[in-house]
């Protein structure tokens, strides 16, 4: 009886602790992703008030993670078109062929549906038109995003953090 009891209380267990290493693997991610938002926003306003949009254009070709002081330990660098099966899961890389931030999951279930296995992010050129102005031109304000770009988003929460960017009209 003994054991029957300690080997269910062994399998609830398991279960939680593999539930918050899904937990802690999704906020680390959130907050990263944060971390690099945060820092194309201030790069991207130093970029446009100095070189204007062709400052934009060469900034979003560049890996984001470059923006960070230092990069996270679990960043394994850049590579052109790397078969992602190769590479150890729970980690980030650049691909210099897409311009893309790709994370592979570690946890099964980080991401709440448990079949996400990766996401991937760009840095994306926007536009936002403004009001036209007298003279018949229509003003407007250019920026940078990073915006996660699979289709697996969908199954993502959007409280997540994750989720599409409103949608602006792209250059």
């Amino acid at each position: 009886m003994a054991a029957i009891f300690t080997a269910v209380m062994a399998g609830v267990l398991l279960k939680s602790i593999i539930s918050y290493q899904g937990e802690s693997e999704r906020v680390a991610v959130k907050q990263l992703i944060g971390s690099l938002r945060t820092s194309l926003a201030l790069r991207s306003s130093k970029v446009i008030s100095t070189t204007g949009e062709a400052g934009l254009i060469a900034l979003a070709h560049q890996n984001p993670m470059a923006l960070l002081q230092e990069p996270p330990g679990n960043y394994l660098g850049e590579y052109y078109s790397p078969n992602k099966s190769t590479l150890p899961g729970g980690n980030w890389y650049f691909d210099r062929s897409t311009h893309t931030l790709v994370y592979l999951s570690a946890a099964e279930k980080s991401f709440s549906s448990g079949t996400q296995k990766d996401l991937t992010f760009k840095v994306k050129l926007l536009h936002v038109p403004g009001p036209v102005n007298p003279g018949g031109q229509r003003n407007g304000s250019t920026g940078l995003v990073l915006d996660q770009l699979n289709d697996q988003a969908v199954a993502i929460n959007n409280s997540a953090g994750f989720g599409p960017r409103p949608t602006l009209s792209e250059k």
